[in-house]
């Protein structure tokens, strides 16, 4: 396919570290969803999940897009409502587009240890869960990871209760069948960042009983999650789920530091996260730039618009000016406004980064990256 940089048809990357470009061997024990969806205009079949991951090949982490839109998703109401928006349109009524984009959130999975880490938890977790957990084997999440305190990053945390493995139990009084978490989801996020979810979800950080714990007939049951707060500090390594995360400050906007991360490292891998970046302080872009470390292999990275400005979100001529000193192997996007229209916009972002020697993809709800 013209116009598309060579590492547009791998969502799967090789074992060796050395790159990510097709040959013989990488196509017989691949399958991507890109290999099978040949025409840039093809929005609708196969789902992204549905290709298997890899053939004859043992996985140990996979990362799941779960949602790489703006914080008002795609479709945006208002554009139903008020608009002719060709992009929110389409997204609305096929089900299965690429243009439909929820929060920006990923699903980490150490498959060696069989655990989930979710990165973020917004307004449409419940939506994303619904559409892709089923399809992907996934029933329960083991950790949290909260890049920021906004709205499309915390506020579908109600909903975890739905995926934290849980126990039921009578109560010797009441004779209420009770479901109670097996334990605490721990909930790794900055100071500031704990200090807004201990406001808004103090019920959820209650105690509640214990599958052993001894009646209490006269405080009333609610089946809520139960999340246990771990501040991290920037720079600070910590780890979830068998998987070491490492917190770095980026700006989202003037006065306000949301986190990215960096993880993988286990797994001979260096992925990138960064959901919601306005600018990179100085430290963050010595340390994403630092010569002597590893290349990055994926860079997943906020674009809202493609040449707008915007206060608190990069657009995709920031992303390409930032990465020519970064030099990913892969850069994909996240965050991605109605502007972008996958059908139309996927080979002019892969143009964009083949001029520059780069190779940058759109991506979509649902992508999975595997990692041997």
């Amino acid at each position: 396919m013209s116009g598309l940089c060579g590492c547009h048809h791998h969502l799967y990357r090789q074992k060796t570290r050395t790159n990510w470009d097709a040959s013989t061997d990488t196509q017989n024990r691949f399958v991507s969803f890109a290999q099978e969806c040949q025409s840039t205009s093809d929005l609708h079949s196969p789902k992204p999940w549905s290709s298997p991951l890899l053939l004859g090949e043992r996985v140990f982490m996979e990362v799941v897009v779960l949602g790489c839109g703006p914080s008002s998703s795609v479709p945006s109401v208002r554009c139903l409502l008020t608009k002719d928006c060709a992009v929110c349109h389409e997204a609305h009524a096929n089900p299965d587009s690429k243009n439909r984009r929820l929060n920006p959130s990923l699903l980490v999975r150490n498959l060696h240890a069989n655990t989930n880490v979710l990165v973020d938890c917004g307004k449409t977790f419940r939506e994303a869960a619904l559409r892709i957990f089923p399809h992907i084997g996934v029933s329960a999440v083991h950790a949290l990871v909260i890049t920021h305190g906004h709205a499309d990053a915390c506020l579908g945390m109600d909903d975890l209760r739905e995926v934290q493995p849980f126990g039921e139990t009578v109560h010797p009084v009441t004779k209420e069948t009770r479901k109670v978490p097996s334990e605490a989801l721990k909930v790794h996020c900055s100071h500031s960042t704990s200090l807004q979810l201990r406001d808004k979800f103090g019920y959820i950080m209650e105690k509640v009983p214990s599958l052993n714990a001894a009646p209490t007939p006269k405080k009333p049951f609610r089946w809520i999650a139960q999340l246990r707060l771990e501040v991290f500090d920037p720079w600070a390594p910590f780890e979830a789920c068998g998987i070491q995360f490492l917190p770095f400050p980026v700006i989202h906007g003037d006065g306000y530091t949301s986190f990215g991360f960096e993880f993988g490292r286990e797994f001979d891998t260096r992925f990138v996260y960064i959901s919601d970046v306005s600018e990179f302080p100085d430290e963050t872009r010595a340390f994403l730039n630092d010569a002597s470390k590893p290349p990055i292999d994926v860079l997943l990275i906020d674009a809202l618009y493609l040449d707008k400005f915007h206060g608190t979100h990069m657009n995709l001529q920031k992303v390409v000016e930032e990465i020519q000193s970064i030099r990913p192997k892969r850069t994909l996007l996240t965050g991605m406004s109605h502007e972008f229209d996958y059908a139309t916009h996927r080979a002019v972002v892969a143009e964009m980064g083949e001029e520059k020697g780069l190779c940058i993809e759109m991506t979509y709800d649902g992508l999975r990256l595997a990692f041997p």
